[in-house]
């Protein structure tokens, strides 16, 4: 039977497509009434209005603009680009206008109902209005849809979720590990062409969501460093049905934070925990699909499936992204952009329409990502303009003939002109946009933080080069670790020759169908990545593992092209020395690396060193990983202190806490969850490094001498194993951590909370 695909409503007959917008309003308004009267449905009252949020208005405005046959992952991912950026923008301009036509708290429950209900209707009397006469549907087959392979796919998310509450609750990780073990067993199926093709996107999706899943649902809260700070400004957002612009903290400019969360959270009724925790990880998980979706345009199924499963491996994707609410956004506009860049299904008008949308909406989203992307864009830009002219062509290709006795094709002047969307005209408004909104919003932190990184770089200048204590990355790859560890560092190495091996393939031979200005971005991203290597402070300025994440956007399918021309480079070798034919050479090519990248997951997810026990850096399989990740009891010792505490509030509009305040002091694992209740707080590593209490005395007197009250917070680890973690920092790097003895520290202090799993410390200020 053929069921209509939802997931093209944009090409159904108008009728039908608006009835089904109309019945998603209702259904929105009657669960939130119903709610309201205390009759709420138990997962609809959750799920319904988070489909109408994040499919009507972006569907509303692909119809709009009569954008038709897009496919069903295009469709999808331009469908949720657009909600999310309405959502933004709507909550951001009811905040500023709210207030001036009497709504005092603009962004709560009625207010938002009622601006996006507005919208919705406006844009289905538009979208009827200009696309009334399309009518073309796609459909899906149902034995597809409730085949064997496609259900197997869709418990995968159900297996993490029983595995994170048995980790949560018992400490047992097995069902994890087998999770781990299954995704291994998916690329071995891949491999030999046991998937059917139709299945990749799906799979895609589902693989990703659940490697996500099965770190952010670790723990029953937010887990890691700045999103502690991103929940305590979504939350103020929440209490205050308003945001502040003026706070004088550099997150506060981000909307993806500050705006999205609240109105997901509010309208939703979900605890922004869970927001942070279920939704903003499933959101990040279209990211993959929609590299997947960009990378088969331009080379073929196998290498698009196995570069975003490089993609997905690298750890930073699921142990760092959960901690970064703001930067997994940020990723969803950039691979939009991206989508636009290289689509051949939309005319130039509205693609150019797109760039500018999705452009706004990822300055909106993050300043490191908006500013990679500026300079980016910036410097394709001037390399295609400058590679247009014959004389430069002809100096270039004098090297590369020199050197590898082959000339590359470059840029002619119609490769160019045809090239409208990466145009001067929008390099300028992206880069005003973005200084603007930097420049004027959180009393321009942002801006000041970009002027402060390139300030260090000119400062530190060429003395700095490759200096450790400067460039982060370089200090990562000179520190010593188990022999394990050592292994792991290696292959990450060997996956960086591939990629700059698979780049250097592309720019010689380019026997796929990659556009020339995307292989123009993937040479920006590998000189960002050396430059990583070289430059002082632009590692640490994104941090390493971030930013090789954010390159792998690009630069993921170099890698299986590396792959590629090294196995073929083998195998040239075997045939010329051994006379070793090898038959069918390309399918176990493919057969070869997916085994090695299986390595690489195992190695990066931490699995190896659980089974080795040799201190495994997952969240998710290492039970006595000591890390920012709490519990309950941590998190009522800070609801305590928060309502015990005499003056601990942070004053954010000055990014200082009252001169007369009281301070609370953390060690480096505990200082986090400082920044989700908006404390006034410090990491002991900042104060002391000794355990002799006259020291940390002298030290915090000295350091905050204003203050009345120091207060101490002990968490779990910390009691269990009298100890305090300190950060070992060598330069702009943390190499590790010192655990420093505590069990003296505070003989002669009072002890005013303790629950168990937390306690807390006071020390007044000597008279």
């Amino acid at each position: 039977m053929q069921i209509d695909n939802f997931f093209q409503m944009n090409d159904w007959e108008i009728e039908k497509f608006l009835k089904v917008i109309s019945f998603l309003q209702l259904l929105f308004l009657g669960l939130i009434a119903m709610d309201a009267l205390g009759l709420k449905i138990p997962i609809l009252r959750e799920l319904i209005p988070l489909i109408y949020l994040l499919i009507v208005p972006g569907i509303l405005i692909i119809r709009t603009l009569k954008m038709h046959k897009l496919g069903s992952v295009q469709t999808l991912l331009f469908t949720v680009g657009l909600s999310i950026t309405s959502l933004m923008l709507l909550g951001f301009l009811l905040n500023q206008i709210g207030p001036l036509i009497g709504i005092a708290k603009p962004l709560s429950l009625i207010p938002l109902i009622t601006t996006i209900s507005l919208f919705v209707i406006i844009l289905s009397v538009l979208c009827y209005w200009r696309d009334k006469d399309y009518a073309n549907p796609d459909y899906i087959s149902s034995e597809e849809l409730l085949s064997p392979s496609t259900l197997a796919v869709l418990l995968l998310p159900l297996l993490v979720i029983f595995g994170t509450y048995l980790t949560n609750l018992y400490g047992i990780n097995i069902l994890l590990i087998l999770f781990i073990l299954i995704l291994a067993l998916i690329v071995i199926l891949f491999a030999y062409d046991k998937i059917p093709k139709k299945l990749y996107p799906l799979l895609v999706f589902i693989m990703s969501a659940s490697i996500l899943f099965h770190t952010s649902l670790i723990s029953n809260y937010i887990s890691g460093w700045d999103i502690q700070n991103e929940y305590y400004l979504a939350n103020m957002v929440i209490i205050n049905s308003y945001w502040v612009s003026e706070f004088n903290f550099v997150v506060n400019s981000m909307l993806s934070v500050t705006i999205l969360a609240p109105i997901l959270s509010i309208l939703l009724k979900i605890d922004l925990n869970w927001i942070f925790k279920i939704i903003y990880p499933a959101l990040f998980a279209l990211v993959p699909l929609g590299l997947y979706d960009t990378f088969k345009k331009q080379t073929n199924y196998k290498i698009a499936f196995l570069s975003t499963f490089i993609f997905i491996s690298f750890f930073a994707f699921y142990m760092e992204m959960i901690s970064l609410a703001r930067q997994e956004i940020g990723e969803i506009f950039l691979i939009l952009l991206l989508m636009v860049m290289i689509s051949e299904e939309i005319d130039y008008l509205r693609r150019s329409i797109l760039f500018i949308i999705f452009g706004v909406s990822l300055v909106l989203s993050h300043y490191g990502l908006a500013y990679f992307f500026m300079f980016s864009v910036l410097m394709v830009y001037i390399l295609m303009w400058v590679m247009k002219y014959p004389k430069i062509q002809n100096f270039v290709n004098y090297f590369f003939n020199l050197i590898f006795k082959k000339k590359i094709k470059f840029y002619t002047k119609k490769d160019y002109a045809e090239n409208k969307i990466l145009n001067l005209t929008f390099v300028v408004f992206f880069f005003v946009c973005a200084m603007t909104w930097y420049m004027f919003t959180s009393v321009s932190n942002a801006f000041n933080t970009l002027l402060y990184i390139l300030f260090l770089m000119v400062k530190t200048g060429i003395a700095a080069i490759m200096d450790p204590s400067f460039v982060q990355s370089i200090a990562i790859l000179q520190a010593s670790y188990t022999p394990l560890h050592s292994l792991s560092k290696y292959i990450n190495i060997f996956v960086q020759v591939l990629l700059m091996l698979g780049l250097l393939y592309l720019i010689l031979y380019n026997k796929f169908k990659i556009k020339k200005e995307y292989l123009t971005f993937m040479v920006i991203s590998a000189i960002i990545l050396v430059g990583s290597l070289v430059l002082p402070y632009l590692s640490s300025a994104f941090n390493t593992e971030r930013l090789y994440q954010i390159v792998l956007i690009f630069l993921a399918p170099a890698i299986v092209i590396g792959g590629l021309a090294f196995l073929k480079v083998i195998r040239k070798i075997l045939n010329d020395q051994f006379n070793l034919e090898i038959k069918n050479f390309k399918d176990k090519s493919i057969k070869i690396l997916s085994v090695f990248f299986i390595v690489y997951l195992l190695f990066n997810s931490g699995l190896i060193y659980s089974v080795a026990n040799d201190d495994s850096n997952s969240i998710a399989l290492n039970s006595s990983l000591d890390n920012p990740v709490y519990n309950d009891l941590e998190n009522n010792g800070m609801i305590w202190i928060t309502d015990h505490g005499a003056n601990l509030k942070m004053n954010y509009k000055t990014a200082n806490a009252n001169a007369l305040g009281d301070l609370i002091v953390a060690d480096d694992y505990r200082a986090p969850i400082l920044n989700k209740f908006g404390v006034y707080g410090a990491s002991l590593s900042n104060s002391t490094n000794s355990s002799n209490l006259t020291v940390l005395n002298k030290n915090l007197t000295k350091q905050y001498p204003y203050k009345d009250n120091i207060y101490f917070f002990f968490g779990t680890n910390n009691i269990a194993t009298n100890s305090f973690v300190l950060y070992k920092i060598v330069g702009v790097t943390t190499t590790g951590v010192d655990y420093v003895d505590a069990i003296n520290l505070f003989n002669n202090q009072s002890r005013i909370f303790d629950n168990g799993g937390s306690r807390i410390y006071i020390k007044t200020k000597a008279k």
